[in-house]
Formats: C-alpha cells, structure tokens, sequence
C-alpha cells in the first residue's frame, strides 16, 4: 500500500454521497490475513475504507495493541482512501457513559504511544463504531453524549476559527440540520422488531444510565462516529451520528416488510447516512451484486456484503463485492 504521513492524510468528508465500505475487519492479523483489504485498498484508490477494528472486544486493557496489530494497523493508517474506526460495545445502553468513553480514549491513546516508537509505525484511529446501540428513543441523549465526547477525543483539527460572513456555504452542504427533516421531537419512523431482534430495548425501554451531558463537540471535528443498531431508528438518532447501520442481517432479510417498511419511512436525505451490512449472501458472487445495487438505489452509502455468516473470515466473492462498490464511485 502507498506509504503517506499519517500527519498529511486528508481529513475525512463526513458525510457524503460517494459509496465506501464498511469493513468489520473481526480477523486477528496473523501475517497475510489482511492481504485481501491491502490488495483491494490498493487495486481501488478510487474508493473508500472504513475499516472496524476489533482486538478485544474494544481496545483491550494494554497502551498498544501487541506487534502483528502494530503492523497493520500502522500499514492501513498510511493508507489514503482508509479511515481506521475503532470498535467500542455499548450492550443496548447498558454500559455507563464513562466506562465507554475510557475505551474511546484508549484509541486516542493508540496514537499517543505509538507516536514514541522508534520504528515510526504511528496509529491514527479516525472513529469508533459503536455497536450494540440501542433503538429505543429514550437513549437518545446516550448517543448523544457518547458522540459529542468521541468527537472532542479523537479531533485531529485545530480549534475552528470564526469565519464569519467569508464562511463557504458549501462546507455544510452535507450537514442535516433538525430544521431541515423536522426533527426537533422523536417520531415513529423506526422500525418494529426486525427478525434480528438485535436489541432487547424497545418503546418501554428501561433508562439508560444516568450521567451528564457530554459538552458540544468541536464543529471542524475529524472523527466519524457510526452507530449500529442493526435496524431504521429515528430519525433524530441521525443529528450527532455520521453514520448508522440501518441494516445488519443475514441478505435474505433485506425484503422483509419490517426491512422495507423502515426505509421507506426514513427521510432521503438520512439514507446517504445509513449503512447496509448483510451476510449468509448464499447466492455467492450474483447474489453479492444485485444486493449491492439495492442498497445503493435505495440511497445507503455505505454497505458490506459476505457469504459468511460472521465477519471472522473473508469472503471468496469479496474482490467482486468491491469491484461492485467501486463501479458506483464513477456514476
């Protein structure tokens, strides 16, 4: 993979139209086993990875990750067109607010320590992806929170500087404000209990733990947060999320009705901001495609496609998968 400073790598677009892939990269890197990312990172300059890192179910208790995360991590950070996301669990809201932010830090610090290594293998992490999110709309200041502070943690920009009346109008042209969609109060767009049932939680959900909001990010904020419940939440879940799996389920679920039903209800604008992850793709290659252009005529971003039931191995049909993606960078 080309070699770049990580201090020069480009500071990520938060939300945008292009197609990427989400790769939840659950592989220990043993020598090799992330060859298939770096071939295809390389091979498709032209697309974008978000890559989900996961050494032990989060961060794990030490400074670093031990020498093969080192490695490569280190080899993916140099890398252009990735953005190293980190892993972080938060059990349907069960988790406290602190618990999970000392793992959001513990990135952060990934990059502190190894920044003094002589080897200069530096690690950035560019967000976390919180998983086990829950849907209900009482954990929406618990999301919230959560992403104020891992925006703050892992901003690699300088403070904004006030513009004023010379500020380029188009540097929010990809934001979703709550005046635009009408969010200012939780509606009944998120989806009934899929086939999944990812999420214990539902409309009579117990409350989150309680804990204080979290100040208001740094508007020019580097990091990306991607939320995953698994299934269409409310809309105003959308407001401090880049990113949400609005789908996470075996592919022969994609048409199910409560599938169906959500996105229909989720404002256009948010689809560019949700995510399509599916697996147990039986139909190899043929059945990877025509998935992927659903999910991408229906407006989702981001999308991952496998044949496997877990995300422990790779695909056989993953080099046609981001073909598939990178052919829709061009339209």
């Amino acid at each position: 993979m080309a070699a770049s400073t990580p201090g020069s790598k480009p500071s990520p677009s938060l939300v945008t139209n292009k197609p990427f892939v989400l790769v939840p990269l659950y592989i220990y890197p043993f020598p090799t086993a992330w060859e298939p990312l770096y071939v295809a990172v390389d091979s498709h300059p032209e697309l974008d990875f978000l890559v989900v890192v996961n050494p032990n179910s989060g961060p794990g208790p030490d400074i670093l990750p031990d020498a093969n995360y080192i490695e490569a991590l280190a080899r993916l950070t140099a890398a252009p067109n990735v953005k190293v996301i980190g892993y972080v669990h938060c059990s349907y809201g069960k988790r406290l607010l602190d618990e999970l932010v000392v793992e959001v830090s513990a990135y952060r610090g990934w990059t502190h320590a190894s920044e003094s290594r002589e080897d200069g293998k530096t690690i950035v992490v560019d967000g976390i992806f919180f998983d086990e999110v829950p849907s209900s709309t009482v954990f929406v200041q618990y999301m919230t929170s959560l992403s104020n502070a891992t925006k703050t943690i892992l901003n690699r920009n300088p403070a904004p500087v006030d513009a004023g009346d010379d500020a380029d109008p188009s540097d929010e042209a990809n934001d979703v404000s709550a005046e635009e969609l009408d969010l200012a109060s939780p509606t009944s767009t998120a989806s009934p209990a899929s086939p999944r049932s990812r999420d214990p939680a539902s409309p009579t959900a117990s409350r989150p733990p309680a804990g204080p909001p979290a100040p208001s990010p740094p508007a020019n904020s580097t990091a990306i947060v991607i939320y995953n419940p698994g299934v269409v939440v409310d809309p105003i879940f959308y407001l401090a999320a880049d990113y949400i799996v609005a789908f996470e389920n075996a592919s022969r679920q994609w048409n199910a009705p409560v599938v169906t039903q959500g996105f229909s209800r989720l404002p256009r604008p948010l689809r560019k901001k949700s995510i399509a992850v599916a697996h147990s793709a039986a139909g190899g290659p043929v059945e990877i495609g025509q998935l992927s252009r659903k999910c991408y005529e229906l407006g989702c971003s981001g999308q991952f496609i496998t044949t496997r039931p877990g995300y422990e191995e790779w695909c056989p049909s993953w080099p046609e998968f981001v073909q598939e993606v990178a052919r829709r960078t061009a339209i």
